[in-house]
């Protein structure tokens, strides 16, 4: 008996979470040429969360990000959905990153700099030495 009621429930979740509703704004002028920002304040915003709403159809292509390490510096970033890229500032510095398939998280690179996190924990490498670790 135990056995058909979790199972029911499972089927049910399932079945719930198969469902999409209609997004309003899919049929506004936003389309995918629109731009997310995200608040100031990383530390209630994660970058995995932004990209992940990325997935729906009606997200937008282009999410801008700030993040924040503990001194106070800041790290601008802008990642591109279609191409797959990410432009970071950092010290008035412009670098531009290629997505890699990160298991989770996030994970761009070029030659010399790596950028991998997930939710509020994210890390900036140059060469392989670390130069900017997100606040948590």
């Amino acid at each position: 008996m135990n056995k058909n009621i979790l199972a029911a429930s499972f089927v049910a979740v399932l079945t719930l979470a198969a469902c999409k509703k209609e997004n309003p704004a899919s049929g506004s002028s936003l389309g995918t040429d629109s731009i997310m920002s995200s608040p100031k304040d990383s530390t209630h915003h994660s970058i995995s969360d932004s990209l992940a709403t990325n997935q729906t159809d009606s997200a937008p292509e282009i999410i801008k990000t700030t993040i924040s390490d503990k001194d106070g510096k800041k790290l601008d970033m802008t990642f591109d959905n279609t191409k797959n890229t990410v432009s970071l500032v950092l010290n008035g510095e412009t670098i531009e990153l290629e997505g890699q398939k990160a298991a989770s998280g996030i994970w761009y690179k070029n030659d010399h700099y790596e950028l991998r996190g997930k939710g509020n924990e994210n890390e900036l490498h140059k060469d392989g030495k670390l130069i900017f670790k997100s606040e948590k």
